[in-house]
């Protein structure tokens, strides 16, 4: 009787771990910045160091790895969606993940930044370390 009832238990487990299984397996790949443009057109998401935050009238860049122009890949806020976003400044020098599609606009790959869940600080500035 005892192992009929873990037959049973272990059977109607087994459907759980099939969807924690896909479920992990369906988020999108992690994938260094220096790398975005191979992946236009993907869900991805995209790890690497701000070094660079330009506020203009309509929307906020945070370029990846190295300055304009030579920047690897971009993270773009809309001048609408900034209020979700208030200490985008306080980026440069840290490390982040952004997640979404990636797109590319002028010949540069860049995720649109549209809600709070694709931008995440992983990697504080080492200023901020010493502290």
């Amino acid at each position: 009787m005892r192992s009929i009832f873990i037959l049973v238990s272990l059977i109607a487990l087994w459907p759980a771990r099939l969807i924690a299984e896909e479920a992990k397996t369906n988020a999108p790949a992690k994938i260094p910045a220096s790398r975005a443009k191979e992946y236009v057109g993907s869900e991805k998401i995209v790890t690497g160091t701000i070094v660079e935050v330009n506020q203009a009238e309509k929307l906020v860049r945070l370029n990846f790895d190295k300055p304009f122009p030579g920047q690897t890949f971009t993270a773009v806020v809309f001048a609408a969606k900034t209020n979700l976003f208030p200490d985008l400044l306080k980026l440069k020098g840290k490390t982040v993940e952004v997640s979404g599609k990636i797109v590319e606009y002028r010949e540069r790959p860049q995720i649109v930044l549209v809600a709070t869940n694709q931008l995440v600080v992983v990697e504080s500035s080492k200023e901020e370390e010493k502290k």
